[in-house]
């Protein structure tokens, strides 16, 4: 699933708990603000860890 689809759904699963439950504005901005932490995070590891194998892959084509 691409991530602008994937933000997506969740931005509308959001809405419908809102527009559920009731909850006001303040309470979904803090909620956003976390959720896009916890997608930069794990882009940002997963970046990582890609650049990891690479550096690996290379060292072990250079021996």
């Amino acid at each position: 699933m691409a991530l602008a689809n994937l933000i997506d759904l969740i931005a509308e699963v959001a809405a419908k708990r809102t527009a559920r439950e009731g909850n006001t504005k303040a309470d979904t901005p803090d909620a956003v603000v976390a959720l896009c932490g916890w997608i930069r995070a794990d882009l940002w590891n997963a970046r990582h860890i890609f650049i990891r194998i690479s550096v690996f892959g290379g060292r072990l084509d250079s021996a």
